[in-house]
């Protein structure tokens, strides 16, 4: 729902405090992606209208411009992709380990048992 496209860009510049033509600036940087409708009209989404405050805050509150935004929102996302990859990784580590024991198990259930550990120097010969 977050990501349905349902607002102009008049309504979504309101929405984040900003001229329209900031939005269209935002957009040809890249740094915003909206939707288009049928007949061309920009659509933005409530994910949008965060991620255009966000960048609001950026360059009005901590004096970025828009190149350093980018930098942020890039290592933002790949911060999220790694974090994805890792836990995919900790998941099949957890499973490999959980195989690994279970292969160590079924090895020991499989001896003989015909070997038999005795202390040093007690050697039993037997007779034939």
């Amino acid at each position: 729902m977050r990501k349905r496209p349902v607002f102009m860009i008049g309504v979504a510049a309101e929405l984040i405090g900003v001229h329209p033509q900031t939005l269209r600036m935002y957009e040809q940087k890249g740094l915003l992606r909206p939707r288009k409708s049928i007949k061309n009209t920009r659509l933005y989404s409530q994910e949008d209208v965060e991620l255009g405050r966000y960048i609001q805050k950026l360059t009005q509150e901590m004096g970025m411009n828009l190149a350093g935004v980018r930098k942020i929102l890039d290592l933002e996302r790949q911060i999220m992709e790694l974090n994805a990859e890792n836990l995919k990784l900790r998941e099949e580590l957890e499973r490999q380990k959980l195989e690994h024991s279970r292969a160590i198990r079924e090895v020991h259930r499989s001896y003989k048992r015909e070997l038999v550990v005795m202390p040093r120097g007690e050697i039993i010969k037997r007779s034939m």
